[in-house]
């Protein structure tokens, strides 16, 4: 089995949704099943999904995002004060979803879906949640102000219900969380576009986690980015106080030569864990196993060796309502890789 403390042989929580999930949900929408018949149907998915994770040898175990609308949805779904924006997208595709109100957690964010899991399965438990101060740059809106009178303000009351939760979820026996800030990329790049600064976001992401008690075999990862503004070098001074927060593992994209990625194994400190995204999540081609050897080889040669785990680059399937150009089968084949490269670098203690 794989070193439980490291979780070498990695994934992102959202994996590509079978026809039975996308099927459900459109009969949901058009009122033709229930919420507990959309609950059995996910339910036979995940446990699908759990039988080809043993198979795939995974070093922890998601429920693929099934229940999710996209990656957002645990927070945006499970806490009052969020609202659905009818008919508006973000400039990525999303959803676009504001604030009315004050945020209260109205049912649980991810520890009931964990449960399941726990469940099923004996293996490591992986969770994968939005981070706070990615919710509140996407949420912030002039709407929020007469609840809250910043977009700090609002990434602090998040960063409160994520802590209780993540602590709720080592508590019932989840071992490794992974909170996805994509907005990290663009922040290291100098585009500071976001709702928040980029010193108020390590603040609040950092809220999080500080302080956290966990054992040895708990985890907490931040996902710094998925693939986008990797045409320019990072700023060093940024990713050095990014790469200081109270996480135990920073995640971010590894699959092409780009400056951006290359630099940053040598930026993270020497106890701190990496999760280099090795394999294109996006293109149904295999990735070509002496180049993306050559490039582990470049952070074996700055950072621990012990310290690395690989996966993709990106979720496979992050929103549910937009298309992928990678099948199923794709998907599979390339999480083999991922598993192929790891057994090659370091045998049986993959």
């Amino acid at each position: 089995m794989a070193n439980l403390h490291t979780y070498r042989i990695d994934n992102h929580g959202d994996s590509i949704r079978p026809d039975s999930i996308q099927r459900g949900r459109a009969q949901r929408r058009a009122g033709e099943i229930g919420e507990d018949e959309l609950r059995d149907i996910e339910d036979e998915a995940i446990l699908g999904w759990i039988s080809q994770q043993r198979h795939l040898t995974l070093s922890a175990f998601t429920d693929g995002g099934y229940r999710n609308g996209d990656y957002r949805s645990p927070v945006l779904q499970s806490v009052a004060g969020f609202k659905r924006v009818p008919d508006q997208m973000t400039s990525t595709g999303l959803g676009r979803w504001t604030v009315d109100g004050p945020l209260k957690q109205r049912k649980p964010i991810a520890s009931e879906a964990a449960a399941f899991l726990l469940e099923h399965t004996s293996f490591p438990i992986k969770v994968n949640l939005p981070s706070a101060a990615h919710i509140a740059a996407q949420t912030y809106s002039d709407d929020a102000v007469r609840a809250y009178p910043g977009a700090a303000a609002l990434g602090d009351a998040i960063a409160e219900l994520l802590r209780d939760e993540i602590e709720h979820l080592f508590e019932i026996g989840v071992k490794f969380v992974q909170l996805d800030n994509p907005d990290y990329a663009a922040h290291l790049a100098g585009r500071d576009e976001s709702e928040l600064s980029f010193e108020e976001a390590l603040e609040v992401d950092n809220a999080v986690v500080a302080g956290l008690e966990l054992e040895e075999d708990q985890k907490v990862a931040l996902t710094i980015g998925w693939g986008d503004h990797l045409d320019a070098a990072p700023d060093r001074a940024r990713a050095e106080q990014l790469f200081s927060l109270d996480y135990d593992k920073f995640i971010f994209p590894f699959h092409n030569n780009a400056a951006f990625a290359q630099d940053l194994p040598r930026l993270v400190p020497d106890h701190k864990q990496i999760g280099i995204g090795v394999v294109d999540a996006t293109n149904p081609a295999l990735d070509d196993i002496d180049t993306v050897l050559a490039r582990i080889d470049h952070v074996v040669d700055v950072h621990d060796f012990d310290r690395i785990a690989l996966l993709p680059h990106r979720p496979f399937h992050p929103v549910h309502y937009k298309p992928v150009n990678l099948t199923a089968q794709d998907q599979r084949r390339k999480l083999e890789l991922v598993e192929t490269l790891a057994t090659m670098i370091w045998g049986n203690e993959a």
